[in-house]
């Protein structure tokens, strides 16, 4: 998750539909249990001035809820004020002193790993890549390996198993076929993801900076969640190869993706028009749209 806080911000409405979104994803975030995402989009949601203020109060209770009934969340969110390094180095004496205090910590997250929800696995795998035992880190395969999972949390196991130290192929069941990934290669941060496609994340921020500097928010976490989703694909080769001029392309796609989710409609030729797009670039962009649209659908069904 990312807060935004940019002054501008001061003179932005929520559009009703914009605000039905963020509200369904709160109520996601709170289903799931993922406390410190509801915490950073309720303080996210607070910066807007002209919020209703009865839903300005029922947010505000809301938050104030979960800092009281699950304090954790609170420090979930200040890591961008520290130094990740240090955060790292905390965290993983924290789990090796857990485990050396109780012999059955890492069964206990073993066994979160194969029963807990969505938020309580990625919890699991979080505290898992800090345990430097080779039995678990070959559990932690073997349950990446024995059945399709969310890609997600697929990404999540991979990132754990490179902190462990693992090396090598992996191959596992994703989005309906067997892939082969690198452990060592597996990105831990967005800054570890090749310039190309940190650079399309970018172009979109560059264009809707001034008329909508909130748009980045839900652009950056779906465009990561995507990421996720095409890690070790097809996808992701044919990303990690496009020229300069398809940055743009997957930019403008993917912005108006969200746009249309967000507001309803998205006047395209305006859109196309302000990234650049021109005619000999418009197959790629379609075929960019409908990456981009599988993907939203596959994991964001439209209820109705």
């Amino acid at each position: 998750m990312i807060i935004i806080t940019d002054p501008s911000i001061n003179n932005l409405i929520l559009f009703p539909k914009t605000e039905q979104y963020y509200e369904e994803e709160l109520t996601r975030f709170l289903r799931t249990e993922q406390y410190s995402d509801a915490l950073q989009l309720l303080t996210f949601l607070l910066q807007f001035p002209t919020v209703d203020p009865h839903k300005a109060e029922q947010w505000e209770a809301l938050r104030n809820w979960l800092y009281t009934m699950y304090p954790e969340s609170m420090f979930a969110m200040t890591p961008m004020e520290e130094d990740p390094e240090e955060e790292s180095d905390l965290l993983r004496q924290y789990i090796q002193e857990k485990t050396t205090d109780d012999g059955t910590f890492a069964l206990k997250l073993l066994n979160m790993l194969n029963d807990g929800t969505l938020e309580q696995q990625v919890n699991a795998l979080e505290q898992l890549a800090f345990i430097d035992q080779s039995s678990v880190s070959e559990r932690v395969k073997e349950w990446l390996c024995e059945k399709p999972r969310h890609p997600h949390i697929q990404f999540k196991a991979l990132q754990a198993l490179k902190q462990m130290g693992e090396r090598g192929f992996i191959e596992f069941p994703k989005n309906g076929e067997k892939i082969l990934v690198e452990i060592e290669e597996t990105p831990l941060c967005p800054e570890d993801f090749p310039s190309r496609i940190r650079d399309m994340i970018r172009r979109v921020g560059d264009i809707s900076e001034i008329s909508q500097p909130d748009f980045v928010y839900f652009a950056k976490q779906t465009w990561q969640e995507f990421l996720a989703y095409a890690y070790g694909t097809s996808i992701y080769t044919d990303l990690q190869k496009v020229e300069e001029g398809a940055v743009d392309v997957w930019a403008s796609a993917l912005h108006a993706i969200l746009q249309e989710k967000l507001f309803g409609a998205v006047n395209r030729e305006e859109l196309l028009d302000n990234y650049g797009i021109v005619d000999s670039m418009k197959l790629q962009w379609k075929r960019a749209n409908l990456v981009l649209q599988t993907f939203v659908k596959q994991f964001n069904p439209d209820p109705s």
